[in-house]
């Protein structure tokens, strides 16, 4: 029996796990499922949940999905609280305050759960408001995760961890307002920051998110108020400023990481878009770092 107060202020909650030993857990952990990482899921889990359990964060740093498929819990919020019921997603975005349990009057809870970077893939996640909604997909991403499990030594794997990435991103469309081109379109230039090193092209990124070139135009330039090959160069010139701060790598190893064959093209189009060669931006950046970390320790010593 719960004896929570129905509504919690927000400095009342604190990062606690409290497991009774009724309970009984699955684990799906990047270490054993490497495809995670691809999706930029964190890691995820079947529950079987009876008697005393308690998860609450005061400021979490990833996203939280639980998907109930039978008994119940409730999420203690900001200022109010939700019951959890069979069939439904509870979403809890980062940076914002939980505690769930099991349900007044329930005997049990049995839930899938994911937890998501807070990464560009899921970043239309960053403010939305803590919800409990009704959602069919349910029914199809928990027992997928618990096959998953099952599945974890096979080449089916990276197949499952793709359908339940689907299936997530179809879910969300309701929570984000996005459409579901937009999503993957959001999602495949996220994916695109770890393959800059790839040759791409426009015909390619419309391939890969099943759309026309001039669909995959109006869609950027809705997203990022840009055209893809643009929104490609940036990334590309992100990275590259980057690796040439924090890194020591040859200009020419940076230039075939974002994606040039050579050293001299990469040195041409890095000075059209800085203004500096490749050489001068990393001393720039290398001593502006010192003068900030110099500014910093004269403040401290002070």
């Amino acid at each position: 029996m719960n004896h929570r107060p129905v509504n919690m202020d927000h400095e009342e909650f604190q990062d606690v796990l409290i497991l009774g030993p009724e309970c009984r857990e699955r684990f799906l952990i990047a270490e054993e499922i490497p495809e995670l990482r691809d999706h930029h899921l964190h890691m995820g889990g079947v529950s079987w949940l009876r008697g005393r359990y308690h998860v609450g964060r005061k400021d979490p740093d990833i996203h939280t999905l639980l998907f109930t498929q039978g008994g119940g819990g409730q999420v203690h919020l900001p200022g109010r609280t939700e019951a959890i019921a069979p069939g439904s997603v509870t979403l809890l975005p980062a940076r914002q305050p939980f505690l769930f349990e099991l349900g007044e009057g329930q005997q049990e809870w049995r839930m899938a759960w994911l937890l998501l970077d807070d990464s560009n893939v899921w970043s239309a996640l960053r403010g939305q408001s803590a919800e409990v909604f009704q959602h069919d997909q349910v029914w199809a991403i928990s027992p997928m995760m618990d096959a998953l499990y099952h599945q974890i030594k096979t080449p089916r794997r990276r197949r499952m961890v793709g359908l339940i990435s689907e299936l997530l991103t179809e879910l969300l469309l309701r929570e984000t307002g996005y459409s579901r081109l937009e999503m993957t379109v959001r999602q495949v230039f996220a994916q695109l920051e770890e393959q800059l090193h790839q040759r791409w092209s426009q015909a390619r990124l419309a391939e890969r998110v099943h759309c026309s070139v001039p669909h995959l135009n109006r869609v950027c330039k809705k997203l990022y108020d840009q055209g893809p090959m643009s929104r490609l160069s940036d990334l590309r010139l992100q990275r590259a400023g980057e690796l040439l701060a924090s890194s020591n790598w040859q200009v020419s190893q940076i230039a075939q990481r974002v994606g040039y064959a050579d050293a001299f093209n990469f040195s041409h189009w890095f000075r059209g878009r800085t203004g500096m060669s490749p050489s001068q931006f990393r001393e720039y950046s290398r001593s502006r770092s010192a003068s900030e970390q110099e500014g910093k320790s004269q403040e401290a010593a002070t």
